[in-house]
């Protein structure tokens, strides 16, 4: 499952090409020379990637779907679980540490909106765990909780416009997780418990979509046989002349 990745804007001499052919920009290594699985047995337990750096979406998208996995159940109430306080362990030694690293790894591969979503989960993710850490006392400095979820909603709602030109799932995720903040921030407003059930309901269906887009990330030709479709790909394509 494709991120937005920013279009080339000027084209490379033929030898800065041959050069630059282990570029970060060349996701494949096979691309550029034949597959020989002989050189890759350094780790033979582990799949064989053909790239130049590890793509870090898939380790991004595996912790946003454990994160909304374990605030949903909370929101849903599963096992009279009633505070998110629950959920404070995962959400900052898992899943705010992964998207720190996945959005820091993403600068270098080029990808900005990666790179952008990334890291600002990382930053909510933790801002989230402070303030409902008792120690903190940033709980007791808000009137309304929902503040903070507006905040949340905004940043993930530009983020789901600038993706538009990705691919069906990415949106499909994106939509979820929207839907789920919504639903948070209506509760607030309303105290109305099953907009909080509703909230852990679009929670849930977005990790599964989060773990789909990881899954389909880390398949490619070279390590499965088989591949999962990114439901609809709506990247740019490139026309020849």
């Amino acid at each position: 499952m494709s991120t937005p990745v920013a279009a080339e804007t000027m084209t490379p001499h033929p030898k800065a090409q041959e050069a630059n052919r282990y570029s970060a920009d060349d996701h494949h290594y096979a691309s550029s020379r034949p597959y020989d699985p002989l050189e890759n047995n350094e780790q033979p337990f582990l799949p064989v990637f053909h790239r130049r750096r590890a793509d870090p979406a898939p380790l991004g998208f595996l912790a946003l779907g454990s994160g909304l996995w374990a605030i949903s159940i909370v929101a849903m109430g599963t096992d009279n679980l009633t505070s998110l306080e629950a959920s404070t362990a995962t959400s900052l030694c898992y899943c705010a540490v992964a998207f720190l690293i996945a959005g820091i790894w993403e600068f270098p591969t080029g990808n900005s909106w990666g790179a952008a979503f990334f890291t600002s989960l990382s930053g909510l993710f933790f801002s989230t765990v402070y303030t409902l850490s008792p120690w903190s006392e940033v709980s007791t400095s808000y009137t309304d909780a929902n503040e903070f979820s507006h905040a949340v909603f905004i940043v993930l709602f530009v983020l789901t416009v600038a993706a538009h030109r990705s691919s069906g799932g990415l949106l499909c995720a994106l939509f979820f997780v929207d839907m789920f903040l919504l639903m948070i921030s209506i509760y607030y407003y309303t105290e109305n418990s099953s907009c909080l059930t509703a909230a852990g309901a679009f929670g849930i269906i977005a990790a599964f979509v989060s773990w789909y887009a990881a899954l389909s990330t880390l398949l490619n030709e070279h390590n499965s046989v088989f591949r999962l479709p990114v439901l609809l790909d709506l990247s740019p394509k490139t026309t020849t002349a």
